[in-house]
């Protein structure tokens, strides 16, 4: 009977159990995201699949659901907490939603660069205990923080300064913080979900958006906003998250095997973005894109106000100060 019960639990979780050749038990963790299988996000994952087969034994399998297969990131999410997927890659934009501590990711100007992103997101580092601390209470388990680049601004029409994105409806992720921030630029921001963007350039409702070199460049984007701002106001930060039920049922041994994959995938990610997005840039360039360099203080100083707004306790300061102090 404790058999049945056990098994019972683990469809309940959506994982699947077996037997090793060995005898010990197999386990497969479902995890999504958003990307196609060329895109670095998922070959990332791929690298995390490996390097969890590799650190287990076998013992465990990860089975990658890519390309929105199981709906959007918020689907996710969802999914996560009813125990129908193991695990995601979502926008910390997204999971905000559940734990708002996320948040201070998401704050404008807040990365000074890549390498910056990677001292503060460590692996072991204060931040990420902190918000693990935070996440697991809401059912979730925060392993790592990853990059999908430095974001800049797609448009219609060009901006040499932040005079010129008066007027602009600008497409933002489905984040208070991200829509706050271009109003506080001047632009008329609009929260429309990912997969919409290109169809809501074309047909004009949005004159622009923000994006990365890179899937500025692989989603060609250019085709409907040619001009291209190098403003910076960003490093994106998605995430690495599963079931925290799912990763309490994993034995110490195989709770570390996780962890460690996960950090090292979310690096090697990383890592790939500090030359991946210059190299886009130049084929941008060769595309005909149009590209501006706008003076950046004028925008961080008209995103203070989001600070402002969005940073109402000591806590949430003091995370914020936490990331501006890491060296």
């Amino acid at each position: 009977m404790k058999k049945l019960f056990t098994v019972g639990l683990a469809v309940a979780f959506g994982v699947a159990f077996a037997l090793t050749p060995n005898g010990t038990e197999a386990r497969e963790l479902k995890f999504a995201h958003q990307s196609n299988v060329t895109n670095i996000n998922h070959l990332s994952q791929v690298e995390f699949q490996k390097m969890v087969a590799e650190l287990t034994g076998g013992d465990i399998t990860i089975r990658i659901f890519p390309n929105k297969q199981l709906g959007g990131e918020r689907d996710e999410i969802e999914g996560i907490l009813l125990g129908t997927l193991d695990g995601a890659k979502p926008a910390s934009a997204v999971v905000a939603n559940w734990v708002p501590e996320f948040n201070v990711a998401n704050m404008p100007f807040v990365f000074r660069d890549l390498d910056h992103f990677q001292r503060v997101w460590r692996a072991g580092g204060e931040l990420h205990k902190i918000i693990q601390e935070k996440a697991e209470a809401k059912g979730l388990r925060f392993l790592c923080a990853v990059t999908t680049g430095v974001r800049n601004i797609m448009s219609k029409r060009p901006i040499f300064g932040i005079e010129d994105m008066k007027g602009l409806k600008i497409r933002a992720i489905e984040n208070p913080v991200h829509v706050a921030t271009f109003n506080a630029m001047g632009a008329n921001a609009t929260a429309i979900a990912y997969p919409e963007v290109y169809g809501a350039l074309q047909t004009g409702v949005v004159d622009g958006a923000d994006a990365a070199n890179n899937n500025y460049h692989s989603q060609k984007f250019y085709e409907q906003a040619p001009y291209w701002s190098l403003i910076g106001w960003l490093v994106f930060t998605n995430t690495m998250i599963m079931s925290e039920k799912t990763y309490d049922s994993l034995s110490a041994k195989h709770q570390k095997a996780v962890q460690d994959a996960a950090f090292y995938a979310c690096n090697w990610q990383t890592e790939y973005y500090k030359t991946d997005g210059d190299k886009k840039l130049q084929l941008l360039l060769a595309k005909g894109v149009k590209v501006t360099v706008p003076y950046r203080e004028p925008f961080i100083e008209a995103s203070q106000k989001v600070y402002e707004e969005f940073l109402k306790t000591d806590e949430q300061k003091g995370l914020v100060k936490l990331i501006q102090d890491t060296e």
